[in-house]
């Protein structure tokens, strides 16, 4: 892997881009986290990102509790 593959994927990403990932204004991201149904984000100086990795698991999440709901079927 080259040093420029590296950094084409950011770890960190802004509530904004975070927000968008999730197709949710970013007040209604920043309610799931006062709410503890997202994980918190890292503060960085003054700045807040919030790691990919959480994004990915918050969509895996929804996506186990939709299965659980049987909301999703696989036929």
């Amino acid at each position: 892997m080259t040093d420029a593959a590296v950094f084409e994927t950011p770890l960190l990403i802004t509530l904004e881009q975070a927000a968008q990932r999730l197709a949710i204004s970013r007040r209604t991201l920043e309610r799931l986290i006062a709410a503890g149904e997202f994980p918190s984000p890292l503060k960085l100086g003054r700045s807040s990102r919030v790691a990919v990795q959480d994004v990915d698991g918050y969509c895996e999440q929804l996506r186990a509790w939709r299965v659980q709901a049987g909301e999703v079927r696989h036929d």
